[in-house]
């Protein structure tokens, strides 16, 4: 349950530093943040019904696509739109996307082996 609990506090903590991004500079990378903001939610809901989701893998991973194709198609239109030109560092956000999803499926596929 600590895990869990250690899980929730990091999402959490997501969300208040994206919400804190859009007063910081709210022109740079606007509907990324966006994006990111709705998955983080989602995922906090994913973390919170943990059981469901344990079951249905599958489902965690399609959401998982879903998101970095999302992130990816924000990051390219906010570059586009951006009149300084295209910055390859916006593009480690989907690293740091992948590396979280990476882990919260970690954590799924041993709270269902537990489980068994």
């Amino acid at each position: 349950m600590k895990k869990n609990i250690g899980s929730i506090i990091v999402i959490l903590a997501l969300i208040g530093f994206l919400v804190a991004t859009f007063f910081l500079q709210y022109e740079y990378l606007f509907l990324t943040r966006i994006a990111s903001l709705i998955f983080a939610l989602v995922y906090l809901v994913i973390e919170v019904k943990q059981e469901y989701f344990s079951s249905k893998k599958p489902l965690f991973i399609f959401f998982g696509v879903i998101s970095i194709l999302g992130i990816s198609v924000c990051i390219i239109l906010d570059e586009t739109s951006a009149t300084d030109g295209f910055n390859a560092r916006s593009f480690m956000v989907l690293v740091f996307v992948f590396i979280l999803l990476v882990v919260s499926y970690k954590d799924l596929y041993n709270k269902n082996d537990a489980a068994k």
